[in-house]
């Protein structure tokens, strides 16, 4: 189960680099998936790594979109600091306690954030999350838990 969930992961990644649907596309898309999925799932992961369930991998599906958006909103407003000649950047250093039961979820949070323009996580110990934002603004859906709910809700749901 641990190669197949790779395997597919992996593939819907070269799919996003790549942008291709060609068809040698897709063959060496599969094959390289195929390849590294199982060589993860057997030097990688424990007995113990994190599985996703049909629910949870339905979940997630919902929460990749999500995030794509808050990437998307975060990036426009990093780009009109930017462009602002008053260049209203105001850093600032937040520090949120979570309440996560699982590793990968506090991984897949820390990851989230980062990817979020604007926001750079900076230490996580436990449930404790260090993160550098551009903007006082940027920290509102990290401290609001909005962040927390959803990478909840598919690693622990």
């Amino acid at each position: 189960m641990k190669t197949t969930q790779a395997s597919i992961t992996l593939f819907v990644f070269w799919l996003v680099i790549s942008g291709s649907v060609a068809p040698l596309d897709l063959v060496i898309g599969v094959a390289y998936s195929v390849g590294l999925g199982w060589w993860a799932a057997r030097n990688l992961w424990s007995d113990d790594a994190p599985t996703l369930s049909l629910r949870q991998l339905g979940r997630l599906l919902v929460y990749v979109p999500w995030l794509l958006k808050e990437i998307v909103v975060a990036a426009v407003s990093v780009a009109e600091r930017v462009l602002d000649p008053r260049m209203p950047i105001d850093p600032v250093i937040i520090t949120y306690r979570g309440s996560m039961q699982r590793d990968v979820s506090r991984v897949a949070l820390a990851n989230s954030i980062t990817l979020t323009p604007g926001t750079l996580t900076v230490d996580v110990d436990e449930n404790t999350f260090t993160v550098h934002c551009l903007a006082e603004e940027f920290a509102d859906s990290i401290v609001s838990g909005a962040f927390e709910r959803k990478v909840v809700r598919v690693f622990e749901g």
